[in-house]
């Protein structure tokens, strides 16, 4: 993955902080700075030692080397975690988000700080010299992000819903409503594009009740031709059940 810094150690607090890849991020929006890279790094290191186990990054949203000059600078930012992001797992597989875990995966980002934490956040804040804005009681947002994934920085991003599947599964199967064939590696996704973030934006607020509908929407158009013949003796051959119908969430780099 291209690096964000050529600072090995603001490039790993960076990175340590959730921004590790193009995808759909979600949290509490602000900005923060204006700050450079001396204050910045060590205030994200000592957030994140401050509870290893903590899914709430401090994730600024930067161009690769903005803060390499040495000098400061005010960067928009989100508190949050990823909420689907691009990878590929042992398999050669794709994994998303599936359509019920939507809902849930919002109410433990909400749930996600502790009683103390704010209080902590403003004492590491004003001790690293490092000003901030909107973190802490701004809305919450998801945004669809553009930033170094693997070896580039990919120039569109977007945002998919739809069926991860084999291709000798997807043989002689009508296709449903509005989606089309993704193919990667060993495996295909039929999907429909829910948003996306084109060069030379970096960001774009994905409306979160737009990809519940979205998901909604495909579930129906899948379960809608799920019911044909064609399907059922695909998931008789294949041994699928009920569940693997499910919809799933997906980001797709280009």
């Amino acid at each position: 993955m291209a690096g964000l810094s050529k600072d090995p150690h603001l490039d790993f607090c960076l990175r340590g902080n959730r921004l590790d890849g193009a995808g759909l991020y979600y949290g509490r929006r602000g900005r923060v700075g204006p700050v450079d890279a001396a204050s910045l790094a060590p205030f994200l290191a000592a957030w994140k030692a401050s509870s290893p186990y903590r899914r709430m990054g401090v994730i600024p949203l930067m161009p690769g080397g903005l803060f390499d000059d040495g000098e400061a600078h005010e960067v928009e930012a989100i508190l949050g975690d990823r909420m689907v992001d691009f990878s590929v797992d042992e398999d050669m597989v794709i994994p998303g988000m599936g359509r019920t875990w939507i809902p849930r995966f919002l109410e433990s980002k909400a749930a996600a700080m502790k009683p103390d934490d704010p209080a902590l956040f403003r004492e590491l804040a004003e001790a690293h010299g490092v000003p901030f804005s909107g973190l802490l009681d701004g809305e919450w947002v998801a945004l669809l992000y553009r930033t170094p994934t693997f070896a580039k920085t990919p120039a569109r991003v977007a945002l998919m819903v739809g069926l991860g599947m084999r291709p000798k599964t997807l043989k002689g199967l009508p296709l449903p409503a509005g989606m089309k064939i993704w193919k990667n590696h060993k495996w295909s996704i039929i999907a429909s594009e829910i948003a996306a973030v084109e060069k030379p934006a970096r960001t774009k607020e994905v409306d979160v009740a737009a990809v519940i509908a979205a998901a909604d929407a495909a579930q129906a158009a899948v379960d809608e031709v799920a019911a044909g013949e064609a399907w059922r003796a695909m998931m008789k051959r294949e041994e699928w059940g009920e569940h693997d119908l499910e919809v799933q969430l997906y980001v797709r780099i280009e």
